[in-house]
């Protein structure tokens, strides 16, 4: 475990979610004394009932980006297959990362799979040679480097696949157009995967099930999980007649496979054993709106055939990311679409548009405001497209962005979770570790019938004056001890110490006993390591 890697500075209750050791963040100015508790009369280490610091008042929130790979717009901008290659590509993701867990972030949708070639080595899909050239370096892996860096920062990592868009030169075709030439329809000079055909249904599914196996990501997330652009002439009729029991109008049918397709994922990686989050990123207006006074547009139902309604009243995805790529009254109404129709179900991340700061002239004071509604309305979170358009190219609109996201909050815990929940974490042991450190261990009794998990490091200290601070010092541990450096609690007149168990769905379970321990003590035991 790493060491800590700033001072303990007290006054402010700070969450730090994205730490990748037990060190701290310089909190931010925004005191918040809690509830005083009586310090056991003993200097002593000492066990004591353990309550989440500040209880109900922390609010569980998604703040995410899309991290875009497809002709390296976010990352890379070199390709991997030199040794100098690899290291450039690392530097640079690590750059983007440190940037995100300092503004703020706990999630990011790491593009994957493009319009039929994929990041990462596969048996069913081409490279991106635009990642990787005619191969990667050595034994480069870009998605588990990804995944190891995300998670040491405290970042969840989710697969982002573009669904159906197939894309195929005429001087390369892509291999599915000839291994299966059922599968594409031609439509607007490139190919789209029939999401009528159940065989497109399966071989999705299965791209899922083979990321899955492969890596420990997260979640798997579906952009352009839809029907294309001028749906209305997509050429599917052979495909309605051979396929359709002649039941559903062909509107309502498109909406089925659709839903039929989220089915097949649910079944595949349940039978893999898999808890893998999934989520999709539809179209951000979701069904006309009768009053609404103007032209709508595209909207996800009539247009493009999206049903997140059905989606998440059968529990088929984790939570839904719309994106909401518009303003005033192309925004306002449909947020509240959104918590009226789907909220009621499953969590809604609002997917924001940064990018128009700089395309089409917004303010951002814009994403401010809309930041401000989607709480206010009462969603789950938000996520910017793209992540090239909040870092520092635009400093205006990465402040805002840290501003927004300073106040305190925790990952989404997703209801599929409860169902494996761990035991309590127990056994809270301080030992020394030399050079001025201790080391806090814990037991972990039960892993939640095999589900990963991980550790929150909390911290409660009382200062001399016997006011109450608390800190997260660590939101992603991924073993049951952490190493702490005792000067960094100078200043305090006792330090306790809490833990809570964390599973793959982010669910938290708080340890039934902390320990408590007086600074004095703390600095012995610390100075007695060897």
């Amino acid at each position: 475990m790493k060491r800590t890697k700033a001072l303990l500075l007290l006054g402010s209750i700070l969450l730090g979610l994205g730490l990748s050791s037990c060190g701290v963040h310089k909190p931010l100015p925004a005191p918040t004394p809690i509830k005083q508790i009586p310090l056991p009369s003993s200097p002593s280490p000492a066990f004591t009932k353990w309550t989440r610091p500040t209880g109900d008042s922390i609010h569980e929130e998604m703040r995410a980006v899309w991290l875009t790979t497809v002709y390296g717009l976010d990352w890379p901008r070199d390709k991997a297959d030199t040794p100098d290659g690899v290291r450039r590509q690392k530097e640079s993701l690590i750059r983007i990362l440190d940037r995100l867990q300092a503004d703020g972030y706990n999630t990011v949708f790491l593009q994957l799979r493009h319009s039929g070639t994929v990041i990462y080595p596969s048996d069913y899909e081409p490279l991106s040679t635009r990642f990787a050239g005619e191969g990667f370096f050595g034994d480069y892996d870009p998605v588990r480097f990804a995944i190891e860096a995300c998670h040491e920062r405290g970042l969840s990592l989710h697969a982002w696949f573009v669904t159906y868009p197939l894309s195929s030169s005429k001087r390369y075709p892509h291999p599915l157009l000839s291994d299966h030439p059922g599968w594409a329809i031609p439509h607007k000079g490139s190919h789209h995967l029939d999401p009528g055909n159940p065989e497109v249904r399966t071989y999705i599914a299965h791209l899922a099930t083979d990321l899955v196996r492969r890596y420990p990501v997260d979640g798997i997330h579906f952009d352009y999980f839809r029907y294309p652009e001028g749906a209305e002439h997509f050429a599917d009729g052979a495909s309605y007649a051979r396929y359709s029991d002649g039941s559903m109008s062909k509107a309502d049918w498109r909406r089925n496979n659709l839903t039929l397709q989220l089915r097949e994922v649910r079944d595949s990686l349940q039978h893999l054993g898999a808890h893998t989050l999934v989520s999709v990123a539809p179209l951000g207006k979701l069904r006309k709106i009768a009053d609404l006074g103007r032209p709508h547009g595209w909207t996800a139902y009539e247009s493009v055939y999206q049903d997140p309604e059905t989606w998440g009243r059968e529990g088929l995805v984790d939570f839904i990311v719309p994106m909401m790529y518009y303003r005033d009254n192309l925004y306002s109404p449909f947020l509240r679409e959104w918590k009226e129709r789907v909220e009621r179900y499953i969590p809604v991340v609002a997917g924001l548009a940064p990018y128009r700061v700089e395309e089409t002239g917004w303010p951002e004071s814009v994403i401010k405001e809309q930041i401000d509604e989607e709480r206010e309305v009462g969603l789950s979170g938000v996520c910017f497209f793209r992540e090239a358009h909040t870092g520092a190219r635009f400093p205006a609109t990465r402040r805002v962005i840290a501003e927004a996201f300073r106040p305190t909050a925790l990952p989404l815990a997703f209801a599929r979770g409860k169902a494996f929940q761990a035991a309590a974490p127990t056994d809270l042991v301080l030992k020394p570790a030399g050079h001025g450190e201790v080391l806090l261990s814990w037991q972990q009794p039960e892993m939640a019938k095999h589900l990963p998990l991980t550790w929150r490091l909390w911290v409660i200290t009382t200062d001399t004056s016997g006011i109450k601070h608390a800190t997260l010092l660590a939101p992603r541990l991924s073993s049951p001890q952490c190493k702490l450096i005792a000067t960094d609690f100078d200043g305090n007149r006792s330090v306790e110490f809490g833990i809570e168990s964390v599973n793959s769905f982010g669910v938290a379970t708080p340890c039934t006993a902390s320990l408590t321990i007086s600074l004095t003590d703390l600095k012995a035991l610390a100075g007695g390591g060897k």
